[in-house]
This record gives structure tokens, sequence and C-alpha cells, in this order.
């Protein structure tokens, strides 16, 4: 893949509409609102259910408005990435312990890791965790494995499933407790440098998948998974390679939060849930508004699941008492609120609906950028879809390797 091609052409496509992405509609409201052109908040407006949940899986009924139309067919073509095929069976007594979502990434990797890492000896994973990965990439390849992590509780754990289920005479498989930080470790930073060394990271939050690509560049070959853009920084995280430099998009906090959303499609239920949690969010922060205005955005936080099953009135005074909030309104009039607002609560929910449709688009900007500065560094790439989205949404997986 030319990554530069993809890069340049994905934010010449995404640079116009910073205005809907960059910005978090609820807290910007009504102004947010105001960005999205009139006839695509019309078409939105005439869908029907069916339509509405269409439109959160990127398919659009009917007659769409062409400009909306075209960006979303530019955007699916170019964050069409290629899939990985081939799974890594694992026995029953290998998975014991393990969640559905688990297994599912450790049979991917170890088929991904297979035909491309035979060079190596030792590998090093960070975030390792109990060392599920760890223990099957030595029992699979022969490797060495040093399986960091900072939580000692988790290696401890680790430590007893390995005496319960004692590895072969050639398994070696190592836990270090630490944080893999930028700048210099000497206790770790050999692990990372070799012609024979993999270093490996599944689902690296945040910054700490940049920590990974900047202590491997020894190393032969890099798989990293990254996860939780929401705790990077930009400027400080993004862009990182020099063509991205060149190519900079208008990263925010709320833009990098719309990177982690869900991709999988919903059930009908699993859509009239998230409806019902939009609702009485958007209608709360609308009440915020109206009875305590000096508090500004007020952040209602998670809600037990059986509170959105309930009225509006039952929502709004669990929320308010957890602020210590009081709007002196009965539940009657609570209730008759929130059916005032609807209107204005299903144009936030379009929105909403519209803006997530540039989410895949930006977290690939991100991978790419990642994908160029390996480049940079000499490594040859690949960018590959290796998961389902519906178990595991970040499943975009960079690979670099020194071999020819």
């Amino acid at each position: 893949m030319d990554f530069q091609a993809r890069l340049e052409a994905l934010t010449h496509e995404l640079r116009p509409w910073s205005p809907l992405w960059s910005r978090s509609i609820l807290q910007g409201w009504p102004g947010s609102g105001a960005a999205y052109p009139k006839d695509w908040l019309a078409y939105a407006r005439s869908l029907d259910e069916a339509g509405e949940r269409q439109l959160d899986q990127g398919v659009l009924v009917g007659v769409p408005p062409p400009s909306l139309s075209a960006l979303l067919g530019a955007l699916q073509e170019l964050t069409a990435l290629p899939w990985h095929e081939g799974i890594h069976a694992l026995t029953v007594a290998e998975t014991q312990g393990l969640s559905v979502k688990k297994t599912h990434e450790l049979e991917r990797v170890l088929a991904l890791l297979a035909p491309r890492a035979r060079f190596i000896h030792q590998a090093v994973d960070i975030g390792g965790g109990m060392g599920h990965l760890a223990r099957l990439c030595t029992r699979t390849f022969g490797w060495t494995f040093h399986s960091i992590d900072r939580d000692a509780a988790l290696q401890d754990k680790g430590r007893r499933w390995l005496t319960r289920n004692p590895p072969s005479g050639r398994d070696t498989l190592c836990f270090i407790q630490a944080s893999v930080e930028d700048g210099l470790q000497p206790r770790i930073d050999p692990l990372f440098s070799g012609k024979d060394r993999a270093s490996i990271g599944l689902h690296t939050c945040g910054p700490l998948a940049l920590t990974q690509l900047r202590k491997s560049q020894g190393a032969g070959f890099i798989l990293n998974i990254g996860c939780c853009y929401d705790k990077l920084e930009a400027p400080r995280d993004y862009p990182v390679s020099r063509f991205g430099g060149t190519h900079p998009l208008p990263f925010t906090s709320h833009a990098l939060a719309l990177t982690t959303r869900g991709r999988h499609h919903k059930t009908e239920e699993e859509f009239a849930r998230m409806k019902r949690v939009y609702a009485w969010r958007f209608a709360f922060e609308l009440l915020s508004r109206r009875c305590f205005p000096e508090h500004g955005f007020v952040r209602a936080g998670d809600a037990p699941r059986a509170l959105y099953a309930g009225p509006f009135s039952v929502y709004a005074l669990d929320r308010m008492e957890r602020l210590g909030l009081d709007s002196g309104m009965t539940a009657a009039e609570l209730d008759a609120f929130e059916v005032s607002v609807r209107a204005e609560t299903r144009d936030l929910l379009l929105c909403h609906l519209l803006r997530d449709r540039f989410a895949r688009a930006l977290e690939v900007v991100l991978i790419l950028d990642r994908a160029l500065l390996l480049e940079e560094l000499g490594f040859q790439v690949e960018l590959l879809q290796l998961f389902d989205p519906r178990l595991s949404p970040r499943n975009l997986a960079l690979i670099a390797s020194r071999s020819a």
C-alpha cells in the first residue's frame, strides 16, 4: 500500500469537514449543529427508524444529498484495508480461563506471526498481563519471551497458571514488572533491540503505542495494535511522521474521542437502547442549561442501564441527586419538559449519527501516520484488519519488519 498517497487523500477529504468532527456536538450545541449542511439535516430528519439505523451503519437510503453520498463513498473507499486471513486454532486446554474475545484475538495473532516472524528467537510483549500471548508463543514458536506489565497481581496470576500447567523443557517465559516509558530504561531497553527480536503490543493504550514504536527501532519485527486514542495529545502524539507533519489535521480531544467509537452493526434492540440513552442524556443537558446555567456543561456521567428503561423523570432525578442539584420540578414537570424538547434532542441524535461517519477515517489517519513513521525508520510495513470488529473494534494491526 502507498501509505503516503492514502494519507494525503484521506486528509484531503476530511479537512474541509473539520468543523463537524473536531467539536463536541452536545457541548457546543446549538452552534455545533449549525455546522452541518442544511440538506444533510433535512435528509436525516426524513428518515424513519429503519433509515436511522441504516445511517448508523454507514448506509444511505432513499435520495441522500450528493455531497453526503460522495463524501461517505470516498471515505469508505479510503478506509478499506486488507484483511488478514487465517486462524491458529487453540485447544480447550490452551483457552482455559480466556474470554471469547481474548481467544479470538490470540488465534489470529498467532496465525499472523507464524509466516512473518520465522527469524525471531526472542520477543517482548508490552502490557502482557497474565502472559497468555507469551505462553502461547513460546510453545508454538519456541521463542524466549519477556512479558512486561506494571500490574504485579496479573503477573502473579500468570505465574500460578504456569505452575498448574507446567511448560515443556524448551519454553522460556519471563515476567518483568515495569512500566514501558519514553527515555532510557537500562533494565528493559535491550529486550527491544536485535534483528532476532520481536516487539509486540496488543491494544497498547494511547501514547504507549508510540512509546513501543520508538523503543523498537532496533528490533527485527514489530506488531502493534493501538487503542484508547482519546488518551493521545496533539501535537505531542500526532503527527509523528515527517510526511504526516506536512499533511496534518486539526485533531482535538473531541476528535480523538470520536476515533474510539465502536464499529459493529447494532441489533434493533441495541440501536433502540442507544437512542434512549442519547435522548435522556441530551434532554438532561438541555434541562441543565435552563435550570443551572451557571454550571456550564454538566457531565451527567454513566448511569445504570435500568434508569434508561424508565421515564425521563426517574433518570433526571437520579442524576441531579448525584450532582447535588435541585431543579425544583416535579416528576410530571420533568417528563413534560422531555416531551417539549424531543424535536431538538432528535436533531442532536441525527448530528451524532452523521458525525460518527468520520470516526473510522480519523482512526485510519492516526494509524497511517504511524505506518509512515516506521517506513521512515527503514521498516517494511503492512497495515491489516485482524479482528472481527463486533468482538474487538480496535482491529487495525501495524506490522513492521526489517527482513526481506
